[in-house]
């Protein structure tokens, strides 16, 4: 396995967080702005801090404001990013920003309808309209916060296991390369912010166990800990560890002057940086965290932890590994499948590495440590997702040093090689975007004359025709059947109407079986930005549920009608006549 030998003399500690800083820029081109999860009410709070001179809005059940359940999150990252926000020019908002409705919002099975807005230029990124340049920039900043948490996991492998280049290669490849945390890192979400702080503050607190106490470091731990708490409340968590690891020190090291020290810092500058914010909670909510009353404005549920497990497990692990959008693209099972057993497998060699160095009195403090971060983040985890549903993967990212570390110490501890897992999952979050995200938000080719393999026809709405179709077999999935379905329209001019395309698939009797309602480029482009004289290929997939009939051959009904609301157009036919309807006999049965 030689090849898989880490080189000695490469400076990781900046070369893998600039590799994860390069791959971030293509997960930026790749997702459009408002496509990873709550992207949409993240924007929505740094917009109105920043219209409304560093205000902070109040939760309310009014659910028609864009930061909805954000305005209970802590405030320092929007503030950060309001900054931006006012610097720059984003008088074209209202312009930029036009949600689709039928956009799928938590469902990864169903397909097409990703963007939850339209986008006029997708690829390559529009950096002329200033919202959209607004939104470059804030996401290049957080991409940095993600960049310096790389970092820090390095430092805390390196702390942990000095002079392993190879653990620590593993354990920031485990952090770097995980497409979702890369996904997360290069959007619109505080949770850069919170994963950056709360991974310094592993790092320091590491270095601390290691070392003992010392002032300096006391008083960045606590700064660090005021900071985070005031990026998300998972960033509280972290005082509450930091001040378990100064007790083990007391004890171990019975230095109560030092210990003295840590927790004095972290009270007075947690009250100083962040104590004003809790008050206000208080004075607004009558409760510190604002989580009751976010939960209340998001809606409570009835669950028991058995139940969650059962249900929501497998969205768990999904979407700590790479589900895309508004948890609505998935990957590959295989890719999924092979995490799974990554993760087994560190955990059977933990238990080797922990009973290797159970008497290295850091090492074995320092396995304690990360362990308790991993309960704690499982624990809050679970609490939170009983009181609504929270069940997500980046959730644990704050808790990403303690993951990654204690993966790595489990391979480590099998003797498999660094670069036997690095390279691949490099190879794999480079391929992502250009697999799965891009296909999901790109708008649909245009071509220069209809294929040799299309089905000619003619069919007329207005400015809208239909010139050609191809239409396959059905396949067989775990789902049902998906039967692939590719249109072909031309436009006869440029329109500032805005038209709907439903597909229905009736049964030999005329039953509907299934129905897509969607914008052309399955909800890419509307009509109104299609250029004239243009034939656009637009691809499709209709899904037929496992339980559906099987039937004789079909019909296939197409049409358009005015969005929102308008009455089915009837097309015009080649013969000049209207019809009631378009339609396409199907030659197999489903």
């Amino acid at each position: 396995m030689k090849f898989f030998e880490v080189p000695r003399g490469l400076p990781y500690q900046w070369l893998l967080p600039l590799c994860f800083f390069c791959l971030g820029l293509i997960y930026i081109y790749a997702a459009p702005h408002f496509e990873a999860s709550d992207s949409i009410a993240h924007v929505g709070m740094i917009k109105w801090i920043a219209d409304h001179d560093g205000a902070l809005p109040v939760q309310s059940a009014n659910h028609a404001q864009l930061y909805r359940q954000q305005a209970s999150q802590p405030p320092l990252y929007y503030y950060m990013m309001a900054a931006i926000w006012t610097a720059l020019d984003t008088s074209d908002f209202d312009e930029f920003f036009r949600l689709s409705p039928f956009a799928i919002v938590g469902d990864p099975m169903r397909l097409g309808n990703r963007n939850r807005i339209f986008y006029r230029q997708p690829y390559p990124p529009n950096l002329h309209q200033g919202t959209s340049l607004t939104l470059y920039v804030i996401r290049l900043v957080t991409l940095g916060m993600g960049t310096v948490a790389v970092a820090a996991v390095f430092q805390s492998a390196r702390t942990v296991m000095p002079g392993r280049e190879d653990f620590a290669l593993l354990a920031c490849a485990l952090t770097a390369f995980n497409p979702q945390f890369v996904f997360i890192s290069a959007s619109v979400s505080n949770d850069g912010l919170v994963i950056m702080l709360s991974a310094l503050i592993t790092w320091q607190t590491l270095v601390m166990l290691r070392e003992g106490f010392q002032t300096r470091r006391s008083l960045v731990l606590a700064t660090l800990i005021a900071l985070a708490s005031l990026a998300k409340l998972s960033g509280l968590v972290f005082a509450a560890l930091v001040i378990l690891a100064g007790i083990w020190i007391l004890i171990s090291a019975r230095d109560r002057r030092g210990f003295l020290v840590l927790l004095g810092a972290a009270l007075v500058i947690w009250l100083v940086i962040a104590g004003w914010w809790f008050l206000r909670n208080l004075a607004l909510y009558q409760e510190p965290f604002g989580t009751a009353t976010m939960v209340d404005y998001v809606g409570r549920r009835q669950t028991t932890i058995p139940q969650l497990l059962a249900q929501e497990f497998q969205g768990l692990r999904i979407s700590f590994w790479g589900l895309f959008g508004a948890f609505s693209i998935l990957t590959r099972d295989i890719h999924y499948q092979l995490m799974d057993a990554l993760t087994l497998v560190s955990a059977a060699g933990f238990v080797v590495f922990a009973a290797k160095h159970r008497r290295d009195r850091f090492t074995f403090a320092a396995i304690c440590f990360l362990v308790i971060i991993l309960a704690v983040a499982c624990l809050t985890l679970v609490w939170w997702s009983l009181q609504t549903t929270a069940s997500t993967g980046r959730l644990l990212f704050p808790y990403i040093t303690a993951i990654s570390l204690l993966m790595a110490m489990g391979l480590t501890a099998l003797r498999i090689p660094a670069l036997l897992v690095a390279l691949p999952m490099l190879a794999f979050s480079i391929a992502a975007p250009f697999l799965f995200i891009i296909p999901n938000y790109d708008h649909p080719p245009q071509v220069d004359e209809l294929p040799a393999s299309a089905e000619q026809t003619f069919a007329r709405w207005d400015e809208i025709t239909l010139i050609g179709y191809e239409l396959q077999r059905p396949e067989r999935k775990a789902s049902g059947l998906e039967i692939p379905l590719t249109l072909y329209w031309r436009a006869q001019r440029e329109s500032t109407e805005t038209r709907a395309l439903f597909i229905s698939l009736l049964d030999s009797e005329g039953s509907p079986v299934t129905r897509l309602e969607t914008f052309p480029g399955w909800g890419t482009l509307p009509t109104r930005w299609w250029q004239a004289n243009t034939i656009y290929r637009d691809d499709y997939i209709l899904q037929i549920p496992q339980d559906a009939a099987s039937s004789a051959p079909a019909q296939l009904h197409i049409g358009w009608y005015p969005f929102p609301g308008g009455d089915d157009m009837p097309p015009v036919l080649e013969s000049g006549e209207e019809a009631a309807v378009y339609s396409i006999e199907l030659d197999f049965a489903f």
